[in-house]
């Protein structure tokens, strides 16, 4: 098992939607993925600056995979962290700089149960 790839989509100041491609190099099947993501936030900052992002808490995930041997599976995922919000600033009014007020969240470690 592999995580071929993976996609940040849209994002909220609580949850952020991950697309991940999976390949199992295996001959045997995979019934179930738990997948860890490492949250980020930026913090509540003045208008005109740009701080870097801070990481936030690791949230662990699990889904039904069902990937057939040598196969491929796309599993999209919600990864969520309300307590992040009361970090960040709000949405500003006019939408500009909008992505200084969303979490993200990239893949670390992968685990998988595989068929019997």
């Amino acid at each position: 098992m592999t995580l071929a790839e993976w996609h940040d989509g849209d994002a909220t100041n609580k949850c952020a939607n991950v697309m991940t491609v999976y390949e199992n190099r295996s001959d045997t099947a995979v019934i179930a993925i738990t997948q860890k993501f490492q949250t980020s936030y930026t913090p509540k900052h003045a208008d005109g600056e740009y701080p870097d992002d801070v990481d936030g808490p690791v949230k662990t995930l699990t889904q039904d995979a069902g990937i057939a041997a040598f196969g491929t599976r796309t599993l999209y995922w919600q990864v969520c962290a309300p307590e992040l919000a009361s970090r960040q600033n709000p949405v500003p009014a006019d939408g500009i700089d909008a992505f200084m007020s969303e979490i993200g969240a990239q893949p670390r470690a992968t685990s998988w149960d595989w068929a019997r």
